[in-house]
């Protein structure tokens, strides 16, 4: 053997086109993709109803004579667009209309490898028909010609055909989905076995509007209303057709970007369609989707600026509805109020409803009974009466704060320093107290407290998420559970209560673009909290990087997921508080060290306003504090 040689697996084409060797309405969307870079005008192919019998494709483009095709066909990763041009070239007797080749890297040849390891290539013009035998290999090269003839024949064309051994499609289903792949073109006819093929044409078209992109792209948007057109049933979504092709499925989220959600009825409704040449480059050569490029990111942008524009417009001339489904929804609480509320329930809702068209129904209900138990729980009386007990110097410290702060930023402002403070002071004053109950009093506080541990982490983006609590339960055995504490602690899916001490797990979730489009745990955040007294050694430390490696091993996680897992007791041992492994970061840190950093956080208001707080008995404050961790939670 030539050490200097490369060599090849026997199933190296298999291998590296893996979508269009073992998916069949792949393998026959490409051949369509290669007749139309070809220049032809009709594609013939021929489906056959079992195995063992003949599968063919043929197409009147320009063909190839033998150093072409030697040149294109037998080149590994052949790049069309380098080596011919973007645009398609016609035969001569060809009625000429400019076209945007598809072609990225020449796998579209390898379909016929779909139904069999070996297969025939027809290709003539120039009066000469250049007939090859294909067939994998390995050693030298991954296929090769196993046998090549000539003979005359008239025209221009090709034919590609096997004996189907695997994956037999199913005519009928083939043509729905190629006439979904591809724009109709009078001057492009596709048929499987004799029968024409409608192509997608846009029917149901309600609004039409030609821009230009921020990254200098020009597209075309066309909106469809499903309800306009007795056309068969469409996924609806943005649909991306570059050169009269469709990029990928429809959908309504595209990288990072998310254009509608999909409850709403719009999304329900309408397809929006972006037409244009100019994304040809950030096609992938499989016609899945785009690439993740700056660009790419620039045009989903200004897209996006015209969709919202659009689903605005269309959503306000049915906002009457909506007001109208609400107001019914909170009749019998409406009714409850005096005159002055439900003006004012009524204002709040056109308000709302005009600044944001899109709302969802359910959020507007809740914002609406939110509404409503603020009018039901004014208590003008009692201000009154506290007005009447102020002194001087106080009514006018008051009247400073009101003509500079709105009463609502007021409230929303105390209310969350009160909250984040009463929480502080709860584990300041029995984390040390050996008398705690800690399970049902310490552990909640500070698993519920996100916020304790990091700024980044005070987002209610952050939430349980079913696959990462079943890995996190997975490395827990029976016995290990405190069954003395609780029932049954699998129903209790926002903390496990173990013998040692309590652990919680949330994350965000993130579309991960190398799982198909599927949400998958991003930022992972870990909070273990030992039990009282207990010091955290390099034993627990161990413990926990474990966990966070077996969740890492898991195949749940997003492909650039990160790790945070904080280890919280009452003293640390002879540690480093901070671990960085392949798999994530370790911190250890105290009961006292968490109440120290808040305070700081909290700019030393608890110090400042300590006579507020000494004057709440402990187990006043304790109950305050669950109370908020408890509404944090539900919240989320």
């Amino acid at each position: 053997m030539d050490n200097s040689a490369v060599y090849f697996e026997e199933n190296y084409i298999f291998r590296n086109n893996k979508s269009i060797t073992s998916n069949n309405d792949i393998a026959l969307t490409e051949f369509v993709a290669n007749a139309w870079d070809a220049g032809a005008h009709n594609v013939s192919i021929t489906i056959p109803y079992e195995e063992h019998e003949e599968i063919s494709v043929e197409d009147d483009g320009t063909g190839m004579g033998d150093e072409e095709f030697r040149s294109r066909w037998m080149t590994l990763n052949y790049d069309r667009q380098k080596r011919q041009g973007k645009e398609v070239s016609f035969p001569p007797d060809a009625d000429t209309t400019k076209r945007i080749a598809y072609g990225r890297n020449g796998i579209g040849r390898h379909g016929m490898l779909c139904f069999a390891d070996s297969y025939t290539v027809e290709t003539w013009k120039d009066g000469t028909c250049n007939i090859y035998d294909i067939a994998v290999t390995h050693g030298d090269a991954p296929f090769k010609i196993h046998r090549h003839v000539t003979e005359e024949r008239e025209g221009h064309g090709t034919k590609i055909r096997t004996f189907v051994q695997r994956h037999l499609p199913d005519a009928n289903a083939m043509t729905d989905i190629l006439s979904a792949r591809f724009l109709y073109d009078p001057k492009f006819v596709v048929k499987i076995n004799g029968r024409k093929i409608d192509l997608s044409q846009h029917k149901g078209v309600v609004f039409q509007k030609d821009f230009a992109t921020d990254a200098k792209a020009t597209l075309s948007m066309i909106v469809i209303d499903s309800e306009k057109t007795a056309a068969k049933s469409q996924q609806h979504g943005i649909a991306f057709w570059v050169s009269g092709r469709l990029v990928g499925q429809p959908s309504w989220s595209y990288g990072k970007i998310t254009f509608l959600d999909g409850r709403f009825k719009a999304a329900k409704r309408y397809t929006i369609i972006i037409k244009t040449d100019d994304l040809i480059d950030e096609v992938l050569p499989d016609w899945s989707g785009f690439s993740d490029s700056a660009n790419m990111m620039s045009h989903y942008q200004s897209i996006k600026r015209e969709v919202d524009t659009f689903i605005k417009s269309v959503m306000k001339e049915h906002i009457g509805e909506v007001r109208l489904d609400v107001i019914r929804g909170a009749r019998d609480d409406l009714e409850a109020l005096n005159i002055t509320g439900q003006r004012n329930v009524s204002a709040f809702i056109e308000r709302v409803t005009e600044d944001n068209p899109v709302i969802t129904p359910d959020y507007l209900q809740s914002a609406v009974s939110a509404m409503i138990s603020i009018e039901k729980a004014k208590k003008g009386e009692l201000l009154l009466s506290q007005l009447s007990q102020m002194s001087a110097d106080q009514i006018d410290k008051l009247a400073d704060i009101l003509n500079t702060w709105d009463v609502d930023d007021i409230a929303t402002v105390i209310g969350e320093i009160d909250k984040r403070i009463v929480v502080v002071e709860a584990i300041q004053r029995i984390y040390n107290d050996k008398a705690t109950e800690e399970l049902h009093t310490l552990h909640p506080l500070v698993l519920n407290s996100r916020w304790l541990f990091g700024a980044q982490y005070d987002s209610p983006m952050f939430v349980s998420n079913s696959a990462l609590t079943t890995v996190v339960k997975e490395l827990f055995k029976d016995e290990e559970y405190d069954l003395d504490v609780i029932e049954n602690p699998r129903r209790r899916p926002d903390i496990i209560c173990l013998k040692k001490y309590s652990l919680k797990a949330v994350c965000t979730d993130r579309i991960d673009t190398t799982a198909g489009e599927i949400m998958k745990p991003d930022q992972i955040l870990i909070v273990e909290v030992k039990r009282g007294g207990f010091e955290i050694t390099s034993e627990e430390v161990a413990q926990v990087e474990y966990y966070v490696r077996q969740i890492r091993k898991s195949a749940v996680l997003h492909s650039s997921a990160t790790i945070d897992a904080y280890v919280v007791g009452a003293k640390l041992g002879d540690i480093d508080p901070e671990k960085e492994t392949t798999s994530g970061r370790i911190h250890a840190v105290t009961y006292g060290h968490l109440v120290e950093t808040a305070t700081g956080k909290l700019f030393r208001l608890r110090q400042k306003l300590q006579e507020h707080y000494d004057a709440m008995g402990q187990e006043s404050i304790v109950e305050q504090a669950l109370k908020e961790a408890n509404q944090l939670k539900m919240d989320v």
